[in-house]
């Protein structure tokens, strides 16, 4: 748990309800005294020692932050939520209804009724809870996977592949022709205009072809997640060794390191980056509806 500075806790302590009204009442009982100065300077004394104990005391030091790390964590877990809705409801209903198939699958896995898993208040079993987190990292780039499929196919929709090819031929085929003896000025301006023009069809059609690769990239990862969690689930119902799944959760969800790094080199055109990393509680949130 991450500790406050002294500050933090004597500012708490001072604003704590009952030295309010401590202050409050010192204030109105100086007034009333016969020496209000004196009155005034005694309870600010007092005060300052009274906040001063308080907030050295390890007991209330663990309460702040306790209470500071509750409402860091509520701000994380709404934060995670608001962008996994955003990442959803961007899907057109084919990718949601994919992603919503696959995350059905993985339910067995904290399913109380399947055998090895122990059932808890929460309906979520010892073991099983221990997988979870695993699981919601493989659902979450199984998300992000969907979300940079559908960005790339729009990409492709409008770059026009035969175009950027056409382009770069054409400009290669000029500067070719341009003499390169003799050359006067306004042969090497049209020399330095075709070399720009190349570069940059050059790097456009360069730029296409990694897009393709990419993507075909990810399709292969989409159905490899997809598999994998079919297989886990599969586990989760046949076998009665929980610790065995969680071992094996646990290697899957390591191996898409790379993936997340292909993800994040395209965060230009998705929108996806490092700061999407952790992985919202996918599995414990009712099952989403596709929108029309």
């Amino acid at each position: 748990m991450a500790r406050s500075g002294f500050g933090n806790y004597l500012r708490s302590a001072f604003a704590n309800r009952w030295n309010m009204l401590f202050l409050i009442g010192g204030t109105v009982a100086s007034f009333m005294s016969p020496f209000p100065d004196a009155g005034l300077i005694a309870m600010a004394a007092i005060d300052l020692a009274l906040v001063t104990v308080v907030a050295s005391h390890p007991r209330y030091q663990r309460s702040i932050d306790s209470g500071s790390e509750a409402v860091t964590e509520a701000a994380t877990q709404e934060h995670m939520r608001k962008r996994f809705n955003q990442l959803f409801f961007g899907l057109d209903t084919a990718s949601q209804a994919r992603f919503n198939q696959v995350k059905a699958r993985c339910e067995s896995l904290r399913d109380p009724s399947v055998p090895g898993h122990e059932s808890t208040g929460d309906d979520i079993s010892k073991v099983a809870s221990l997988q979870l987190n695993g699981v919601n990292k493989l659902l979450w780039v199984y998300l992000k996977l969907l979300h940079t499929r559908l960005t790339l196919q729009k990409f492709f929709k409008q770059a026009d592949e035969r175009e950027m090819k056409i382009l770069e031929e054409a400009t290669r085929a000029k500067l070719d022709a341009l003499p390169t003896e003799g050359s006067d000025d306004i042969t090497e301006k049209k020399r330095r205009s075709l070399q720009d023009t190349l570069a940059t069809a050059t790097a456009r059609y360069d730029n296409y072809k990694k897009a393709k690769n990419n993507y075909e990239f990810i399709d292969l990862e989409l159905d490899r997640i997809a598999a994998k969690l079919t297989a886990l689930s599969e586990l989760a119902i046949n076998r009665q060794d929980p610790t065995s799944i969680t071992s094996e959760v646990d290697s899957v969800a390591s191996s898409v390191e790379s993936t997340e790094e292909t993800i994040n080199e395209l965060h230009d055109i998705t929108g996806i980056s490092v700061d999407d990393t952790a992985a919202p509680p996918i599995l414990t949130r009712a099952p989403q509806r596709i929108r029309a």
